[in-house]
């Protein structure tokens, strides 16, 4: 493995958006749990309130500080991602399709796919709107005190909801990262930025085919 040629795969922006997001994420729900679970709560007393504000900056950090990384560092790989996120064709959706059905489990032969997988662009859709969610629900529970009660209270469920989802989707992404093969390498790709040539062909053959015609 150490002799198997790399390609590059993310650039700095890109893993140190990533690294920055999930630091935030984790701190900002071990301090949205410790406020939620009672006896958590009754033991912090008046110290609840400080944790509640931590929670609050590290929610809107987690949104804020990537995007303004690749506004103020690679405006032009941002606008790339979010292309490349938006853009669907045949292959994205019967690779999607297979996912569900369990065929990359069974280590079936999947679509040939561009520089993203329609999963990987199907989590960045709902990141981003979990993002709007948090940023929504979450100024609302901060500024309770001047909202209804029921309003607060639809709040509150919301934020619980999308807090339960993001749950999901790191459980999902550290199995995958943990568990496979290809896991591993996008994990180290995420670290210094290449992949493997193997993995780059068997999972993503189009966006290699295009690297290719580049060099």
């Amino acid at each position: 493995m150490t002799d198997e040629p790399r390609i590059v795969r993310f650039v700095f922006v890109e893993r140190l958006s990533h690294w920055l997001y999930a630091a935030l994420f984790i701190v900002a729900l071990i301090s949205g749990l410790l406020t939620w679970i009672p006896s958590t709560r009754a033991w912090m007393a008046g110290a609840r309130q400080a944790v509640d504000h931590y929670h609050g900056g590290a929610g809107l950090l987690m949104v804020v500080v990537p995007a303004l990384l690749f506004l103020v560092l690679d405006r032009g790989r941002l606008a790339e991602d979010l292309r490349e996120v938006d853009l669907w064709d045949r292959d994205d959706r019967r690779w999607f399709w297979a996912t569900v059905r369990g065929r990359t489990l069974r280590g079936g032969e999947m679509p040939p796919q561009g520089r993203l997988n329609a999963g990987q662009k199907v989590n960045a859709i709902l990141v981003a709107a979990m993002a709007v969610g948090f940023i929504v629900s979450g100024s609302m529970l901060l500024g309770r005190a001047y909202l209804p009660p029921w309003l607060v209270s639809r709040a509150l469920w919301l934020h619980g909801l999308l807090s339960a989802a993001g749950v999901i989707l790191l459980a999902g992404h550290l199995a995958h990262v943990l568990l496979t093969r290809h896991g591993h390498d996008s994990l180290r790709a995420m670290v210094d930025g290449t992949m493997s040539e193997r993995t780059a062909i068997e999972r993503y053959r189009k966006w290699w085919e295009k690297m290719g015609r580049q060099t």
